[in-house]
């Protein structure tokens, strides 16, 4: 009996991206691999774009969500309907500005599922286009997000040796993994409550891993297969300009130090000081590093 993945595509106005995506997901070397690709309520005709470009491939299906809600509602939105619509074992979770350069990411995100281990999240080497490693996390916690922000030199030198040194091949337990492209336990999934859609855009991936954590499961990281990551476009094209997406992802983080790890008002004031100083004064410049 084959296992049954389905991917999950959000698209916001962006349908190009899409397509590249979805082109890109369809070349893997994964039979049993359908595709939900999920329109946001885009303003455009995204939709109309997709559904001509996919009209005789059978392993794809385009819906629409009635207004935007954000990237975890989104996503929960398609989930739900292609449960409706049959048997599932996993969910591969993909923004439509993910690049796959190998037709055997999935296959080998499966491997390292259905291993003795059974994470319920395995989650491929993410990069920048520059090259410039994205993930895996450690927990955050607010005083070295506040560091983070204060100094920002200490992890750009950081991902800048981590892409000069040979990455480790072996899977590996962590935190969380980028949340823009991931493997997960569908039934796992629905019992950890989907995504949190108190979010509009951002920490998705370290509240998915709160839940999976205290369900007792695990989240691993596997180096072997490698996507590319456009982040910064893609992000700032769903939110409508870079201040937008910055407010969305800091709100977010709030959130997440608020209800899940039981921040103080006061810290999670200081970590939003901290984050508004490196917006102004620092991303400016880490945009031309890592472009």
């Amino acid at each position: 009996m084959r296992t049954s993945v389905s991917a999950i595509v959000l698209n916001y106005a962006n349908s190009a991206a899409t397509l590249l995506t979805v082109r890109d997901l369809l070349a893997q070397d994964f039979p049993s691999l359908d595709i939900v690709i999920v329109d946001n309520c885009s303003p455009d005709d995204s939709v109309e774009v997709l559904r001509q470009a996919f009209l005789e491939e059978p392993r794809v299906t385009v819906i629409v969500s009635q207004t935007n809600a954000g990237y975890a509602a989104g996503n929960n939105f398609g989930v739900r309907w292609r449960m409706r619509r049959g048997p599932l074992d996993y969910l591969l979770i993909s923004n439509n500005d993910i690049r796959i350069p190998n037709p055997v990411v999935v296959g080998r995100l499966m491997d390292v599922a259905c291993s003795e281990f059974r994470p319920a999240i395995v989650g491929p080497r993410v990069i920048s286009p520059g090259g410039f490693l994205e993930g895996p996390y450690r927990k955050p916690s607010v005083p070295t997000c506040c560091l983070r922000y204060s100094v920002p030199l200490l992890p750009y030198l950081s991902r800048l040796w981590q892409r000069g040194t040979a990455a480790s091949s072996y899977s590996r337990p962590c935190y969380a993994v980028v949340g823009a492209f991931f493997l997960i336990d569908a039934n796992c999934f629905v019992e950890a409550g989907m995504f949190d859609e108190t979010t509009f855009l951002g920490a998705e991936e370290y509240i998915l891993s709160e839940r999976i954590h205290k369900l007792g499961r695990t989240v691993y990281h596997c180096p072997a297969v490698t996507v590319i990551h456009n982040h910064e476009s893609g992000s700032v094209a769903r939110t409508g300009g870079d201040k937008a997406y910055f407010a969305t992802g800091l709100d977010s983080m709030s959130y997440y130090f608020r209800k899940y790890r039981d921040a103080s008002a006061l810290g999670i004031a200081a970590f939003r000081a901290c984050a508004k100083l490196y917006q102004r004064v620092f991303l400016p410049i880490r945009k031309h590093l890592i472009s």
